[in-house]
């Protein structure tokens, strides 16, 4: 016996002693046929192919079962509390969006300090609030027939960060 078809069997024995119930009995027929496999490389490759065909099959009722419990999580959820999450959750994505957009303008302005304060405001306005705020209003546009709850988050942050901005500036 070969390295790689003892390399193929220690494979297919820890994918046997790992596997799901549903799986094991699946995992040990292709170690058995393992033995009328010709050539080590052979082998190797029919092991490794069983060890994904297993591993497919026990993600799949991992699957299955993540959606069962996400489905019973789901009918606990009213669409108030559905709708509450969606509008949170683009809220969020658009406090990231801007946060990564302000934190780019402040690499570049340490990369590039032409496009400093002592310039004026101008270059983090149209980089941090002006092209995030576009794509807000594009994004939520978009969003606004499928996703309302998701559409208005975004709108409802896209909103607060122009009011900031136009307190910002008016205090100036």
């Amino acid at each position: 016996m070969g390295t790689p078809r003892r390399l193929a069997a220690k494979l297919l024995r820890a994918v046997l002693r790992l596997a799901p119930d549903e799986s094991c009995e699946w995992a040990s027929a292709m170690l058995r046929e393992l033995e009328f496999i010709e050539g080590d490389w052979a082998a190797l490759f029919w092991a490794l192919g069983s060890t994904t065909a297993i591993l497919r099959h026990a993600a799949s009722g991992w699957r299955n079962w993540i959606s069962r419990k996400e489905r019973n999580k789901e009918g606990h959820m009213n669409s108030t509390g559905k709708k509450a999450m969606g509008v949170a959750s683009g809220a969020l994505l658009a406090l990231i969006l801007a946060l990564a957009a302000f934190g780019l303008m402040r690499i570049l302005t340490t990369v590039f300090p032409g496009l400093g304060h002592h310039d004026g405001h101008w270059p983090y306005f149209l980089g941090a609030i002006v092209i995030p705020e576009i794509i807000f209003v594009v994004s939520a546009i978009l969003l606004w027939r499928k996703r309302t709850p998701i559409a208005a988050g975004i709108l409802f942050t896209a909103i607060g960060i122009g009011i900031h901005v136009t307190v910002h500036l008016a205090m100036r």
